[in-house]
This record gives C-alpha cells, structure tokens and sequence, in this order.
C-alpha cells in the first residue's frame, strides 16, 4: 500500500517515507507533520527501494534494511526513526559516518511487553498451554502438566533490568516468591529497590525456575543464552523440573541451536517465546514443538500503543527537520558501535 500527500514536481518541502507495515493510513502521521513535509507511506524492503525513495526523513519498522548501502546512497536522507524499540537492522556506524542521526522510541508498549512476558511465565508455570491442547485432543486430564509447583514457592530470574525490565519485575513480584535480577548496567540498590535480588548471570541461570529475557540485542548479548548458559542450568538440583524460559527482547539473544538441545534434554522444561532469530521462522522447530508457546511478535500490541509509537516516531522525525533537540536519539555505544573519529 502506498499513499502520497498531495504534490507538485517544484514541491522543496522535506520528504518523509513511512516505512512500516502495521499502518492504513497517514491519519496520525498528517497530524503531527501538517503541510510541512511530503509524505508517503510505502513499505521499502530492500536498499535499492530505499535508495531510490531518497527522503529527508525515514520512519522504519524492523523490516526496513537501513544498511551501509543505504546510507551512502541516499544523497538527502538526515534521520531514520525506528517506529519501535530495536534498531538492528540499521547500520549505526554508516549512518554515523554519513553524518545521519538515529532515533528509536523506547518508551512505547512497556505495559504490554511486560504484561505479555508475565502472561507467558504464568502460563508455562501453570501448565496452560499442554492442559489446553490435551482436552483439545479430547482428554480430561488433571496430571497433564504436572508436576506444577507453587508459583509463590518458585524464583523468577529477569535478566535485563530497563524500562520493560523494571516494570516486569514489579508484575512478577506478587505472583513469585523470589525475583532475581541480572543486569550489570543497573546499581545493586536500585534492584533491591525494586523489591528484587541483584544477581550475576551465573546466579540467575541456577537459582531462577522462571527466566525473562529483557535485554537489547547488542554484540555482548547476542547469543547470551547459549550452550554454556544452559549448561550452567543444568546445575539446578536434577530433582527440580528444567527451567521455563521466555524471550519477549530479541530472538537473536537466544541460540536456537543450544535452545532446541536443551528443550531436548529436559533442562528447559519449556519455554514462551515473542521474538525468534528469523521471522517469521524458516522451519516449525520450535512452532512445532508442543513444550514451546510462540507469539507473533505481538508483544508490543494494544491499540492504545500502536497510536502512541506512530505518534512519537512522527514527533521525532519532525524534531529533526526543524532543527530541534531529539527527545530518543540512540547513542551508538549502547550497541557497541564506536563512531569514527569526526563523525
């Protein structure tokens, strides 16, 4: 679907291409921008598509790729706004180099993100989805999912303590009788703050019967949960039942591959995943799986936050064609991206 503010050839107002495939229309986006901008929606899948659009001003979803290519293609491009939290399909450093600023909206969906890890943890813990499929298949059960355990009797490990993070700990806190807390980017008393216990990785992989996954996809936590993650799961007491793990972040934290050999093996009792590293997925090895519960990566959802982050990623593209200060401009660091020096 491609839809155009009206235009002339002679037309010299900056223009902005909504990138993204979850609108029907520039109603919310005509609001913010007025008749300052031109401005298209057009889904752009591929750097020749992006390249050829040129514009002022990007607003990308996570299928936009904003790749060197593109950025040193694009002779008129200033800002790319990521209508959302991840920024892993732009090219940090060539934007940096190509003197083009970055933004994303961190602040959008963290009620729903959080709800949704808490909503999947609780499922898992209680036996929800293996109950359901068996009377589905006709049976009538009560052992199916056993054995069950206390939720108040089970520990919750949340392993990145941000925005989403922090908001997880304080739903999960009432449900759990401990919520243990791994992020070495947050002060020991602001977790304990939380009502949570500040552990290190190692600690959260053992003692946790729940894990969350809450952390950005940056090179030191790419893969984090990997073979050796869930080795150290396996010095669990082998009479306690395997680890429930979910991934509301980014499918890439996770190796499917250690994944799948630990769901195999038992040491992942079963796990609630969002996000996968490839969506949608190539293969049913984890869809197909009955111990795996996969969302469409609908985390983020509720009408009320589809509206809040087009609004705010509009806002902020209009920020920076008027010169103002950025309210979410990402700091390349954060990625472990350097920029050049000058740039």
């Amino acid at each position: 679907m491609t839809e155009t503010t009206p235009s002339d050839g002679d037309d010299d107002r900056p223009r902005v291409v909504i990138s993204d495939t979850k609108l029907t229309s520039l109603a919310t986006e005509r609001e913010v921008f007025g008749d300052e901008v031109v401005l298209t929606q057009e889904p752009l899948r591929s750097p020749e598509a992006v390249i050829e659009a040129d514009p002022d001003a990007i607003v990308i979803d996570a299928g936009t790729p904003m790749t060197a290519e593109v950025f040193d293609g694009c002779s008129a491009l200033r800002a790319v706004v990521r209508a959302g939290v991840g920024v892993d399909n732009v090219d940090l450093a060539a934007a940096a180099a190509n003197d083009v600023a970055v933004s994303n909206v961190p602040d959008y969906g963290t009620d729903e993100v959080s709800a949704h890890a808490v909503a999947l943890c609780a499922a898992l813990v209680r036996g929800i989805p293996t109950a359901d499929a068996d009377t589905t298949a006709g049976g009538w059960d009560w052992q199916v999912s056993a054995p069950l355990s206390r939720p108040e009797e089970l520990a919750v490990g949340v392993v990145g303590c941000g925005r989403i993070g922090r908001r997880t700990v304080r739903k999960a806190d009432p449900q759990f009788g401990r919520v243990l807390v791994h992020d070495p980017y947050v002060d020991d008393e602001e977790i304990r703050g939380l009502g949570a216990e500040p552990v290190g990785f190692g600690d959260v992989l053992r003692e946790s019967d729940v894990i969350s996954v809450h952390t950005p996809l940056t090179p030191e936590t790419r893969g984090m949960f990997d073979e050796a993650a869930f080795d150290a799961m396996r010095e669990r007491d082998e009479a306690e039942p395997g680890t429930i793990l979910v991934n509301t972040a980014r499918g890439e934290v996770v190796d499917e591959d250690a994944l799948l050999a630990a769901l195999e093996d038992g040491t992942v009792r079963s796990a609630g995943l969002d996000v996968l590293p490839a969506e949608p997925p190539a293969d049913d090895r984890l869809t197909g799986r009955d111990d795996v519960v996969v969302t469409p990566h609908i985390a983020w959802y509720s009408e009320e936050s589809k509206r809040e982050v087009r609004r705010k990623a509009a806002e902020e593209a209009r920020r920076y064609l008027r010169g103002a200060e950025p309210t979410y401009r990402v700091d390349p660091e954060t990625y472990g991206v350097v920029p050049d020096a000058g740039t």
